[in-house]
């Protein structure tokens, strides 16, 4: 009897640098765009970094340190992982009893902090801070917002050329929780008085506001009994950045550059727009987004079209086995949708 195991994770990542403005950083310097300290580079604090090492366990014991905060935070915004193992007798059939399928469902999320020392203009923080408003319960940094933004399949049986398998996948998001507390204020309020009750401007409710952005990936992973592995992220949100990890080791990447334009040209720091991101914040509200609140079948046929042309899947990782080779597998599988 041979046991075949492997695993798979993504990880998202909000590139940035230093915003600790006390000790030389740039509160700007990250990849969410700032909008004249209106907008997410203030909600969602950027990770820190700019890259993730090879090493799955090193990025777990990442933290970023700011002063406004009294423990470190992950700098990662989400993590997606599905672990798969069988024993075959044979290295061509799945016994089934052994079959067990893990996911990360129930880590907790990663923190959405309000960024903002001192002498930084945050109107975000300013709401937190004002007496006569308890939206946020004073706090200045709160679990991301990942309710009904997961959806997981079974581990399904599989057979390509004669050899079984098995497969499953996750399709996970998460999301600001200050702007979806906003959000809920918004449609309680109304627009009018949700302005003049909070001071912020108009031109900032209806992208980040009314429709949340929300950041994912629908995430696939299939082993064979004859010891194939294949991993594929079918689709991922644009923004931000977005890894691939296949048995703890770093396999892909999704092609983003810190704040690029998508007209071309390079982000500068204290840039406050960034058309990769506006794309972004507009995608919820169409079939590209799985959390929109159109059908899920109207996601599926979006997936379906794009898929059928570059580049997707996002990302994708695999390894040949004893009689199949990764594609082959890939050529007979389709997506496998979680719900």
């Amino acid at each position: 009897m041979v046991e075949r195991s492997t695993s798979a994770t993504t990880i998202t990542l909000i590139p940035g640098h230093s915003e600790n403005s006390t000790e030389g950083g740039d509160d700007l310097d990250s990849a969410m765009p700032d909008y004249n300290g209106k907008c997410l580079d203030a909600w969602f604090v950027a990770d820190a970094v700019t890259d993730l090492p090879d090493d799955l366990q090193t990025v777990r014991e990442m933290r970023k340190h700011l002063p406004e905060y009294d423990e470190g935070l992950r700098q990662y915004r989400l993590a997606n992982r599905i672990d798969l193992s069988f024993s075959t007798p044979d290295g061509r059939s799945v016994t089934e009893p052994s079959i067990t399928l893990e996911t990360n469902a129930n880590e907790k999320p990663s923190y959405v902090g309000v960024e903002g020392e001192d002498s930084e203009e945050n109107v975000v923080r300013d709401i937190i801070e004002r007496d006569d408003l308890d939206w946020f319960d004073g706090k200045s940094k709160l679990r991301a917002d990942v309710s009904n933004k997961r959806f997981e399949s079974d581990a399904v049986r599989e057979k390509v050329n004669g050899i079984e398998g098995v497969r499953a996948s996750v399709l996970f998001g998460g999301s600001d929780t200050y702007i979806e507390i906003l959000r809920e204020k918004f449609y309680e309020l109304g627009p009018a008085e949700f302005l003049e009750t909070t001071g912020m401007d108009v031109e900032v409710v209806p992208a980040f506001i009314v429709h949340p952005p929300t950041m994912y990936t629908f995430l696939e992973l299939a082993a064979m009994a004859d010891g194939t592995k294949l991993a594929r992220v079918w689709d991922v949100s644009r923004y931000p950045k977005h890894y691939l990890y296949v048995d703890e080791r770093k396999r892909d990447v999704t092609d983003f550059e810190e704040g690029s334009r998508l007209s071309g040209g390079e982000w500068r720091q204290n840039e406050n727009a960034n058309e990769r991101f506006g794309q972004w914040a507009l995608e919820e509200q169409d079939f590209r987004s799985p959390f929109s609140p159109h059908t899920r079948s109207g996601y599926e046929q979006y997936v379906d079209h794009v898929t059928s042309f570059g580049p997707y899947p996002a990302m994708t990782y695999g390894e040949d086995g004893e009689e199949l080779t990764a594609s082959v597998v890939a050529s007979h599988l389709p997506p496998l949708f979680p719900w």
